[in-house]
């Protein structure tokens, strides 16, 4: 049994004893998660710190949410962090995306709550999924789980205000399966109100692709949540800052002017030094003679995760073949790339991305972004936001041993 630390909002405060709404925690769990799924309308403010560290290390970093939604498609999505920062609103009929550091804003037709599926996502707007995801995971946080306990009840406080609080804690069954691979979490559940007020999550992981043992706690702090209450009309305006200017897309995106040229193809890719978590250097020049694929990606951008199964079976087929693959996450931790890249099975190296030096030698300035390298060190395939049709393509170009995708693409058995 643990008792994490707590942050400077949130003081452990004289514990209570009321009796349980149920002797179950799990189902205590499902209530809760079932009530968020019911609302038609929420706003949640809340506020995530998580620390990364081992023996030799630790890493700290904090971000700040804010997801509002209301029915008839209007919704506002806030999000900040040491990444940067983005806005989107809708009114049901605009959609603004602004991204705070740039000064920078879209407006087009709203498409409703997938208007960013399959883009590409741009570095300011890892916060911003991230807000995206507040609901679902208040609402699905029990789905997969096949037990829960309660600790002992906590007055703690949340702003200015005493919250006393069931405590439930469980260990993710999935994680359990991997012995590189654990998570546990305790829920703080007001009494009041059934609404969670705090989660704090404890995993062991390890840095890929040297295996360094690496523990992640985060703390997720819920200092507002509303459900079924009436928002302001000007919630869901979107009025530009002074200093903000009016984009057709921001800069890196596909069609979008750029600062710097992405006309890679047909020149020789720069070099690169890929470090791995051990200290080892790679350089990408020492492949010489075979050709290489780049895939930079982040755990955070949906559309990365979106091609994940398609390039898992592209893998399978054209590594025995020759290819080299080799991923380079953007990701601020790297904890959160090796712990996605254990549980999803991802077999070929992947290296990151602290400082942006990788990806600014291949001037990426959105993801996914796509290389393909051909065995003499020219560049055969750069694209932002590809789609696996393309790269099949490009592939195919390498030599006669890839002609084989030019039929539907089977993972090797």
């Amino acid at each position: 049994m643990f008792f994490p630390g707590a942050l400077a909002a949130v003081l452990l405060l004289a514990q209570s004893t009321p009796s349980l709404p149920t002797e179950d925690a799990l189902a205590l769990l499902n209530e809760v998660g079932q009530r968020y799924a019911a609302a038609k309308s929420y706003r949640i403010e809340a506020i995530s710190e998580r620390t990364s560290s081992n023996e030799l290390s630790r890493n700290w970093q904090k971000t700040i949410l804010t997801a509002i939604v209301a029915p008839g498609g209007k919704y506002r999505y806030e999000g900040r962090s040491g990444m940067g920062g983005a806005v989107l609103v809708s009114d049901a009929a605009t959609e603004w995306n602004y991204h705070v550091n740039e000064h920078l804003y879209t407006e087009r037709a709203s498409l409703g709550e997938d208007s960013m599926k399959g883009r590409v996502i741009t570095f300011e707007e890892a916060p911003l999924i991230e807000a995206k995801a507040l609901m679902p995971k208040l609402t699905h946080r029990a789905d997969a789980l096949k037990s829960a306990s309660f600790l002992p009840q906590q007055t703690i406080s949340v702003g200015e205000k005493s919250l006393h609080c069931y405590v439930v804690h469980y260990t993710d069954d999935d994680f359990q399966k991997s012995a590189k691979y654990k998570e546990e979490a305790t829920i703080w559940i007001d009494q009041e109100t059934d609404r969670v007020v705090k989660v704090f999550t404890r995993r062991e992981s390890e840095m890929m692709p040297a295996a360094i043992p690496l523990l992640i706690e985060t703390t997720v702090i819920y200092s507002r949540v509303q459900l079924d209450e009436a928002e302001p009309a000007e919630t869901f305006r979107f009025v530009p800052p002074s200093n903000a200017k009016l984009v057709d897309k921001f800069p890196g995106l596909p069609g979008a002017p750029a600062e710097r040229s992405t006309d890679f193809v047909g020149k020789p890719a720069p070099e690169l030094e890929l470090k791995s978590a051990d200290g080892k250097t790679v350089k990408l020049s020492s492949f010489r003679g075979q050709p290489v694929f780049l895939d930079f990606w982040a755990t955070w951008c949906g559309p990365c995760v979106f091609l994940l199964k398609d390039l898992k079976e592209l893998h399978a087929a054209t590594e025995p073949k020759g290819l080299v693959w080799i991923g380079i996450d953007s990701d601020e931790e790297s904890e959160a790339s090796s712990a996605f890249i254990l549980k999803e099975a991802i077999r070929w190296p992947n290296y990151h991305d602290p400082d942006g030096r990788l990806g600014k030698t291949f001037e990426r300035n959105a993801i996914p972004l796509g290389v393909l390298i051909d065995a003499q060190g020219k560049v055969t395939f750069y694209q932002s936001a590809y789609e696996i049709s393309d790269l099949k393509r490009a592939i195919v170009k390498l030599g006669p041993e890839f002609s084989f995708l030019t039929q539907p693409v089977t993972a090797a058995k």
